[in-house]
């Protein structure tokens, strides 16, 4: 199947497929400048397809189509503009991309925006070339200058002119650089740590200053910020770290440490509904049948096209992004392997849904923040947001609640009803009734989904003028014909890039022990190629990750501003206690955890208190029992203190052997001879003389 956005190899060109319907294809070159949308027929593309002649590749402008221009930057303001004049426009498909009829909307651009011809042509060109997205509006202003390459000044210094300090100063040539290189190799990349000052003053000297050295002599020399400039621009933090330190000492000391109405829709996939209810249903635990917890949140994400519920979550979170996340993503995944997760078996046919829509409108408490963005700029997804208290707006989706819920009704117990619990005598407590855990309930669910898609018929559907009136209402065939004779507007990017897209976000802080985010650390490979975990990084201290609720195992590190940039971090050893957890469990642990520490601090610093009190005394006892001197007592006190100091060690040796003695003589036990015979006691105690036996001298050195 040929979709917008797809990216063909053919020959020595690369395409990409506009629009597409039964019998024709519209794409165009992305590589030629004065391209224009050429027609093709679909059976002459499967023939080239199945000749290996036309060949599906990657997307080579993703990154830019996911990057969105920086706030007020000039190439917002760039996108703005041409999205404004020709964002109706490309709409009209497939009028558009035919020469009879581009005129008329040709005109109308002009008219409207004011701009030139050429301009207009240019818009249209970079919108079909680079994505078929706002984002391939943005001024490409990272194509302007020499972006990496180095600039060559022979005869002129770079940079502003002078306006305080006299002179022009000097250019720093290919021989200042190499008189650089000497100067910072001799001086500051070794380990003798010489400071910056003392390398610049190197420099001047080598440079050919006369000593004694005098101001006016110092007006044209390379300046302390050139030399500056070139040091941090040539030599990495981890070079220098290693060469300032050494080897030991830096793997000592500085290494990473880290053990909408079908009227509106023209086909399937323009429009999703999303919305989220109480499901009516008490369940019980997995873990123990006998434990109530409650009622389960249901999320349906509904084509409005065909009536085809295309997503589902059911779970215990409470409606939010991150249960409508989980909804979309169940959008986009195959559904084979999603009912697998559940031992429901079905064919590919039965549940053909798979992609993310030109449209989603949903709650705005919900469908609200940087994912929509996300979703909006770089996926394209048209994001709308209804009023409050008019769930009307999403007819479709409210209505699936309840004709879903009543089809389950005979068949669960525990199921809610009007009346209420306790209010009347002998009325039935329904919470009690439970009995489907949450995986049962998700499985009758999904049986009522297949059965609703493949089915049913829509007796209330309001069939288009172009749908055959024998053509029955039911989702599933609704879904298929669209996709045939339909244009087809599902979009098919990688899922992975989706759903990490589509995580939270937030703030994750650099630090020698990796990433550091909750209380937890990660790494990755490439943060440590980059030097962030090295004790010397001078770089950022913060960096943007996205993170699964779901696992604390791994995050997703976000090192640029492309939606389509990010580098998948693993927990390290140090927070191997956190492993295998979710973020609220993290969370929890956590909390605990600072609780005790806060009751610890306040032990200890009771405990301190106790110490220096303790401390006073014993130095108040000691100070009361001391003797006063006169000064001339106190010089001779500081002679002979080596005889004092072994006399006194004889004297702790004595007392000791004493104690020992008087315990050997308790622990003696009285002995009556059988035999009557006399024994002697063999004496066991220590000689006096240990200078004797230690061969020590008399004096301490």
């Amino acid at each position: 199947m040929f979709m917008p956005n797809d990216v063909y190899a053919w020959d020595d060109k690369r395409i990409r497929i506009l629009w597409s319907n039964q019998q024709a294809i519209f794409w165009i070159d992305i590589d030629d400048d004065y391209a224009l949308p050429q027609i093709a027929s679909k059976s002459d593309f499967e023939h080239f397809m199945a000749r290996r002649e036309l060949l599906s590749i990657a997307d080579p402008y993703i990154k830019f189509s996911m990057t969105s221009p920086k706030k007020g930057s000039k190439a917002e303001a760039v996108q703005e503009k041409a999205w404004d004049a020709i964002g109706l426009v490309i709409k009209a498909e497939p009028d558009i991309y035919q020469r009879k009829t581009r005129g008329k909307l040709f005109n109308q651009v002009l008219e409207q925006s004011g701009a030139t011809k050429q301009t207009v042509y240019r818009w249209l060109r970079r919108y079909w070339q680079f994505g078929m997205c706002k984002n391939a509006l943005s001024g490409r202003y990272e194509l302007c200058g020499g972006p990496g390459k180095p600039k060559k000044f022979e005869y002129k210094r770079n940079g502003r002119r002078r306006t305080r300090s006299p002179g022009e100063g000097v250019p720093v040539t290919e021989q200042i650089k190499s008189l650089f290189r000497i100067v910072i190799e001799k001086c500051l990349l070794n380990q003798g740590k010489y400071e910056f000052d003392y390398a610049y003053n190197q420099l001047l000297i080598a440079y050919g200053v006369k000593l004694p050295c005098e101001p006016e002599e110092l007006i044209d020399v390379p300046t302390e910020r050139q030399f500056s400039y070139f040091y941090k621009k040539e030599y990495t933090s981890i070079e220098v770290t290693r060469k300032r330190e050494g080897e030991i000492n830096y793997l000592k000391d500085h290494r990473p440490v880290l053990s909408t109405s079908t009227a509106e829709v023209p086909g399937p996939g323009y429009l999703y509904q999303i919305d989220a209810t109480i499901a009516d249903v008490y369940l019980v635990s997995e873990l123990n049948r006998e434990e109530i917890i409650g009622r389960p949140t249901l999320y349906f994400v509904v084509d409005v096209f065909s009536r085809a519920i295309v997503g589902i979550y059911i779970g215990l979170e409470n409606p939010s992004w991150i249960a409508a996340m989980e909804a979309l993503s169940a959008s986009m995944a195959d559904k084979v392997e999603y009912c697998a997760q559940f031992d429901i078996d079905i064919t590919s046919d039965m549940w053909p849904m798979q992609g993310l829509p030109e449209n989603l409108i949903g709650d705005k408490g919900e469908i609200l923040g940087r994912h929509v963005e996300v979703l909006s700029k770089a996926f394209h997804v048209d994001i709308q947001n209804t009023p409050s208290f008019r769930a009307d707006w999403k007819g479709s989706v409210e209505r699936y609640f309840r004709t879903t819920q009543t089809k389950m009704k005979p068949f669960v117990e525990g199921y809610v009803t009007k009346d209420p619990i306790g209010k009347k005598r002998h009325g039935n407590d329904y919470r009690q009734d439970g009995i489907l855990t949450l995986k049962e309930f998700t499985k009758m669910m999904i049986k009522i989904v297949l059965f609703y898609n493949n089915e049913h018929v829509i007796s209330t559907y309001d069939i288009d003028s172009g749908i055959p009136k024998n053509l029955p209402a039911n989702p599933l065939t609704l879904w298929n014909w669209g996709i045939e004779y339909r244009t087809g507007l599902l979009r098919r990017p990688d899922s992975k890039l989706v759903n990490v897209n589509l995580l939270p976000h937030t703030t994750a802080t650099i630090t020698e022990h990796g990433l550091k985010l909750f209380g937890c650390y990660y790494s990755c490979k490439e943060a440590l190629d980059w030097g962030w975990f090295e004790g010397n990084y001078r770089g950022p201290k913060s960096v943007t990750v996205a993170y699964d609720l779901y696992t604390t195992n791994t995050i997703y590190l976000r090192p640029s501003d492309s939606y389509a940039d990010f580098i998948p971090a693993n927990l390290t050893a140090r927070s191997r206690a956190f492993a295998n957890m979710t973020m609220w469990e993290l969370w929890t642990t956590r909390d605990e955890q600072n609780t005790a520490a806060a009751t610890s601090k306040l032990k200890a610093r009771s405990g301190s208190v106790n110490l220096v009190n303790d401390l006073e005394q014993i130095a108040d006892e000691a100070k009361s029992k001391q003797p006063k001197y006169t000064k001339a007592e106190k010089a001779q006190r500081a002679k002979g203190i080596s005889d004092n100091k072994s006399n006194e060690r004889q004297y702790e040796r004595d007392k000791k052997s004493a104690n020992n003695d008087q315990m050997s003589n308790e622990s003696i036990a009285t002995v009556t001879s059988i035999h009557g015979a006399k024994t002697t006691q063999k004496s066991f105690k220590l000689p006096t003389r240990l200078k004797d036996l230690l061969k020590e001298d008399d004096l301490d050195e």
